[in-house]
């Protein structure tokens, strides 16, 4: 791997349940792990209203290090937060090709030499740091997980996070891209200019989402890159959070009430 190879680590998969934290009075998106006498694990969700689109930063004061994962192409926000918080914009991530908007990892690549990362089975014009399954980035009480789930597209990725102070098993939440939206999934019919059918693609998300991200313990909070607007999926909710579990009852009550012989 380029860049950031002696980062990384391969682990096995571990099944628990998760805890939620926020700070009392921390700003709205923004949520802070923290032990008294102690410095933070800090995450903040940025929305873009129009264009329905989600993008994230995850800090840890120890290292004063951050990554920034499916930015937009202003990259002022995330900088001007980082300088808050005494952090340096060290990686960048996209968990997938995002073909609906212009993303900002090369202008974070160029103003603040980050490095950036992509799933291994992209294919981009510039140097990145390919992710596989199992693959983990750890910066002080920060850990990254990568999962491969393809199917929206065949790059995607999803990033379990883990918030090492409070525990090294149990993931605090799970960064899904457009893999998995509140109450929805990633459209998998968007990739036939580059040769893939909706089948193909639709069963790579079947594995994805049920082999991957539903092996994950329902406490785990859910953040996409996307919400209710966007095309790359057909009826994703308002909502910019979730847990697993509570959209694992929702597609249980959609097969309910769906007939054998129609899709969910």
């Amino acid at each position: 791997m380029e860049g950031a190879a002696a980062l990384f680590a391969h682990r096995s998969p571990t099944k628990i349940a998760v805890r939620n934290f926020r700070e009392k009075g921390a700003k709205k998106g923004e949520k802070r792990a923290q032990k008294k006498g102690s410095c933070s694990v800090l995450f903040k969700q940025f929305y873009l209203g129009c264009l329905a689109h989600a993008s994230y930063i995850i800090g840890d004061e120890t290292t004063a290090t951050a990554a920034v994962i499916d930015p937009q192409r202003d990259i002022e926000q995330y900088i001007a937060f980082a300088a808050e918080h005494a952090l340096n914009v060290k990686h960048v991530f996209l968990t997938h090709l995002h073909a609906d908007f212009i993303a900002g990892h090369l202008e974070l690549r160029d103003r603040v030499g980050a490095t950036i990362y992509l799933g291994a089975a992209a294919k981009a014009g510039y140097r990145f740091t390919p992710l596989h399954d199992g693959d983990i980035l750890e910066f002080g009480r920060v850990r990254l997980k990568v999962l491969e789930t393809p199917g929206h597209t065949p790059e995607s990725i999803s990033i379990v996070v883990y918030d090492l102070s409070a525990s090294d098993t149990q993931p605090h939440a799970v960064l899904t891209g457009d893999t998995l939206f509140i109450g929805d999934v990633g459209r998998p019919d968007l990739r036939a200019a580059l040769g893939w059918t909706a089948t193909e693609l639709g069963g790579l998300l079947f594995d994805s989402l049920h082999n991957k991200l539903m092996a994950l313990p329902d406490g785990s909070l859910i953040y996409p890159a996307h919400g209710a607007g966007s095309l790359c999926g057909k009826a994703i909710s308002k909502e910019t959070v979730s847990t697993l579990g509570e959209q694992r009852r929702l597609t249980n009550r959609k097969r309910r009430l769906t007939s054998p012989t129609t899709p969910c």
